[in-house]
This record gives structure tokens, C-alpha cells and sequence, in this order.
């Protein structure tokens, strides 16, 4: 049995297509491996790990062996408790739109409080990177909207991955669809190919 950590950085409300897409591949994975367990880190809507000063200083008074409040207790508990997810997890599913063509704010907040104090993570572990959003950021031809690229020019997905290679992780997958501002027969054909490529990977994930 493996454990999947869904790491979502998204609003429902404003990302209607990527929560389509993550929840068919939710569907589709539980369908393939139905022994295995799926926890959800939601970090839009769970607001407690937070890299502010009061995390910062809790952080750096628990390096240094200084005595910690009631409060800075809870913090690092928190955050602890999200670190040994994500260490005891076999597989990784990054969810989250580009934003000012990098990762959303919440995303880049929680690699810097829970990958960045990694060492290494072991060889037989992968990652999925799925994005969607309404925008077009990337130059292409209309008729597709979609691809398993490794674009140059996306740069918070080539952050992602690259952290992730740091500290051994090399099996990513990327899935990306921009474009999805205008409901369109394309844009419906793009989304239904995404969901059979999601299908795909979910079997052999």
C-alpha cells in the first residue's frame, strides 16, 4: 500500500477547470489503487502554515534550543505534522494554476517550509505536477491547449521540478492546459484529452 500527498494551492471558486481535473484524477487513482491512502494538503483554505515572522522566529528559536511559547508550540506542531506527511508519502500531486507565470504564493510558501528542509528523498518516489488556468501564457497553435510539456519558458514548474531533483526526486510528470478563459468546443476537447492523459497516468502512478 503507498500513500499519495494531493498538495492543492487553488481557490474552487476562481480554478472551476483545475478542481474538475484533480478530482478526476482523484477518481481515477482511487479506482487504480483503491488500498492506497490519499491525504489532501488544501493550502488556500488552511491557512496555519504560514511563513510569517511568527513561524520564522519559532523555527529559529527551535535551531537554536530557545525556550518556546504555548503559541510557537502550536506552530511547529502544525508544521511538523505536514512535514511527516509529506516524508511518509510515496507519491505527490502538486496542484495549482500559474500565477504571474510562476507558482501561486501559497505553493512557494509551503517548499520553502517543508522541501526546503529536506535532505533526500528516496529513489522509488514521484511527483505529478498538474496545472490549468484561463490565461494563455505560452505560445502555440489554437488547436492545442494541452500537453506533458517541459516548456522553457514555465518557469514554476521548471522551479518545482528542480527542487524536487535536488533532493532526489526524479520521476515528474507535468500536465498543463492554458487558455481556458473562453468556453469553446477547443477548450472542452482539450479538457476531456486532459482528463483520458490524467486516466493514464493515474493507472501507472
Amino acid at each position: 500500500m503507498s500513500t499519495l500527498l494531493v498538495i492543492q494551492a487553488y481557490s474552487k471558486d476562481k480554478s472551476a477547470h483545475l478542481d474538475r481535473l484533480n478530482q478526476h484524477f482523484i477518481t481515477s487513482y482511487q479506482q487504480a489503487h483503491p488500498k492506497d491512502r490519499i491525504i489532501f494538503h488544501d493550502l488556500t483554505n488552511d491557512g496555519s502554515l504560514t511563513l510569517n515572522s511568527q513561524m520564522i522566529m519559532a523555527l529559529r528559536k527551535k535551531q537554536h534550543q530557545k525556550p518556546l511559547s504555548e503559541f510557537e508550540q502550536k506552530l511547529l506542531c502544525e508544521h511538523d505534522d505536514w512535514l511527516n506527511d509529506f516524508m511518509l508519502a510515496d507519491k505527490y500531486l502538486f496542484v495549482a494554476p500559474i500565477q504571474q507565470r510562476f507558482l501561486p504564493a501559497e505553493l512557494k510558501q509551503y517548499l520553502d517550509l517543508i522541501v526546503a528542509t529536506l535532505t533526500k528523498l528516496a529513489p522509488h518516489k514521484k511527483a505529478l505536477h498538474l496545472q490549468a488556468t484561463d490565461r494563455t501564457y505560452h505560445p502555440r497553435s489554437l488547436k492545442y491547449f494541452w500537453d506533458t510539456y517541459k516548456h522553457k519558458h514555465n518557469l514554476g514548474n521548471k522551479y518545482l521540478q528542480k527542487l524536487l531533483s535536488f533532493h532526489g526526486l526524479k520521476d515528474f510528470t507535468t500536465l498543463h492546459i492554458e487558455g481556458l478563459a473562453n468556453c469553446c468546443s477547443s477548450c472542452d476537447l482539450s479538457l476531456k484529452h486532459c482528463q483520458k492523459q490524467l486516466t493514464k497516468i493515474a493507472n501507472t502512478f
